[in-house]
């Protein structure tokens, strides 16, 4: 960076104003915090954090970032799993958290929004109006860090696809400042090249999101289900046969393991069977459809094993199921463990009982340092998505935790490999590089580096990610 520190803000200023402009200790930290099990060192941190106004604000700062070679990390809401907004050779952190334009345009049957609206906002606003937003991660998430990952959180992918598909179109600012649309204002997407689908999913190296355009989904009825089977890998069973039998798909598809459902029920006061949890959201065009579609699953779900099963209709029940399920990042939180870290492993679907009978017990007899945490499992199983929580004191030494989220990161790739997965959550980078690498070959990658280059030749844009830095 060819500029000092007092410099680079008191020029950000001008820019985006005073009162936008951050170099205390603390805000940098704030922007540099991830959800790893260690607090970030001094060496993660920012030298400002900007909040820019608008696509021209941002323009500015990236085509000033580009003139004095400094580097600029994007940051929505901080609820990144892949660690993609932590700076990894200081420089500017910008925040979209000002980027909070919202219009729902019921004539052209699209809502248009900046890249810094949460979900929460979004799920609240189109719901008054007898919409849904088929985008379902935290309620604290951007649309713009989701849309930049092309996930869709809990939501069954051949449901409502992922959000490449829903998206009419983008405003980009290029990582050397020029501000670019793509894709329509009418319902009907481009045929032909797109340039929205090279920034959608391409994790924020290719640009900077500022705007979303997304089709209009009429809200569905629904029907909450739950399951209970004695064992988890009957719920992998009962999945991939529900498939098979081509019965009516959940929207949601969720699955509590044993041990994480015995302190749920616990925090929730549940007087639930013991095992495991299985819970779902079915939808219709109207209520009896979408309850017609709960009791089938029930039913189903009866006939191939299931403890117990039932439509939940006590609201207070309903919720407390949903909020076991919800909280499993949490629950080893309760046992005093409390450093966490969370993989995802997405198994080809004949495999998905093989692969939860895996993580069921993956610390048992390991000799490493997975081997003295404690596993909690949980996921999106409708999906084919399994998530595993490993907890750990944070009384271990920062050495030790680091050796151990470097353990993890490995075991996460072998099951990936192993399964026929994908990053189906959280996406690629930076963490996931020598996953990619492996999968796809290095051809892809080095295709991946070459759009890069392309289109930020000086490495301005969130610097280290595709290169695999955490």
């Amino acid at each position: 960076m060819d500029i000092s520190t007092e410099k680079l803000a008191e020029d950000m200023k001008k820019i985006v104003g005073e009162e936008y402009v951050f170099t205390d200790v603390f805000e940098r930290v704030v922007y540099a915090d991830t959800a790893l099990p260690y607090d970030v060192g001094k060496e993660d941190l920012p030298d400002v954090v900007v909040q820019p106004a608008d696509a021209k604000e941002i323009s500015k700062i990236l085509k000033y970032a580009n003139e004095k070679k400094v580097p600029v990390t994007t940051y929505g809401s901080g609820t990144s799993l892949i660690f993609g907004t932590k700076p990894k050779h200081g420089g500017i952190t910008l925040s979209t958290e000002r980027l909070n334009y919202l219009k729902i345009d019921e004539d052209h049957q699209w809502f248009e929004c900046g890249a810094g609206v949460k979900h929460g906002r979004l799920i609240k606003e189109l719901g008054k109006l007898g919409y849904f937003f088929p985008i379902q991660t935290q309620a604290g998430s951007s649309i713009g860090g989701s849309v930049s990952v092309n996930t869709l959180g809990h939501l069954t992918d051949n449901v409502f696809a992922r959000p490449v598909a829903n998206i009419l179109g983008l405003e980009v600012v290029l990582p050397t400042g020029e501000i670019i649309e793509t894709g329509s204002k009418c319902l009907r997407r481009p045929a032909g090249l797109d340039l929205g689908r090279i920034f959608i999913g391409a994790e924020g190296i290719l640009g900077i999101i500022t705007k979303v355009r997304m089709i209009l989904y009429p809200m569905p009825e629904t029907a909450d289900a739950v399951a209970f089977f004695k064992t988890t890998e009957e719920i992998g069973k009962a999945i991939v046969l529900m498939y098979k039998n081509k019965l009516p798909l959940p929207m949601d598809g969720e699955f509590v393991g044993e041990k994480a459902c015995k302190v749920g029920y616990e925090a929730f006061q549940l007087d639930f069977p013991e095992g495991a949890m299985a819970i779902t959201r079915s939808m219709g065009r109207n209520k009896e459809e979408a309850l017609k579609n709960a009791l089938t699953l029930v039913e189903f779900f009866k006939s191939v094993g299931a403890t117990s099963s039932f439509i939940l209709e006590d609201k207070e029940i309903r919720e407390k199921a949903w909020a076991v399920r919800e909280n499993a990042m949490h629950w080893g939180e309760e046992k005093g463990l409390k450093g966490f870290l969370a993989i995802e492993v997405n198994p080809v679907l004949p495999k998905l009982p093989e692969a939860i009978a895996e993580l069921k017990n993956i610390t048992e007899g390991r000799r490493d340092l997975i081997g003295e945490t404690e596993a909690y499992l949980y996921g999106h199983v409708g999906s084919d998505s399994l998530h595993c929580l490993f907890v750990f004191p944070y009384d271990w030494s920062i050495k030790k935790m680091k050796q151990a989220v470097s353990e993890i990161w490995k075991l996460e790739k072998e099951l990936q490999l192993k399964y026929g997965g994908v990053g189906g959550d959280w996406g690629w980078l930076p963490y996931r590089v020598p996953l990619f690498r492996e999968i796809y070959g290095e051809v892809s990658y080095e295709i991946l580096k070459k759009l890069k280059k392309l289109f930020d030749p000086n490495n301005i844009l969130n610097r280290g990610n595709i290169e695999g830095e955490v």
